[in-house]
């Protein structure tokens, strides 16, 4: 139904990424898994991260609720 994972890290900080099955998208698992992730993760990283677009509305709703603080953008030099 949805799963976290690490993308991301180093010695210290680790970003989390998450996937939800489409049919359970909206029905609340995301930030519960975020959660556990953030649990487990927290015991060996200092800095935790939860990266979003201002596009992903559904991702940003699970940052909402998990009552997270922004911290920027990502800015980006070139072409994609």
């Amino acid at each position: 139904m949805c799963i976290a994972h690490t993308p991301v890290a180093n010695a210290v900080a680790a970003e989390s990424g998450i996937w939800t099955r489409e049919d359970f998208r909206g029905r609340g698992p995301a930030p519960a898994v975020v959660a556990a992730w953030a649990a487990r993760e927290g015991r060996r990283k200092d800095v935790l991260f939860y990266r979003t677009s201002a596009g992903n509305r559904a991702s940003r709703a699970v940052a909402r609720t998990l009552g997270l603080t922004p911290l920027g953008w990502i800015w980006t030099v070139g072409a994609r």
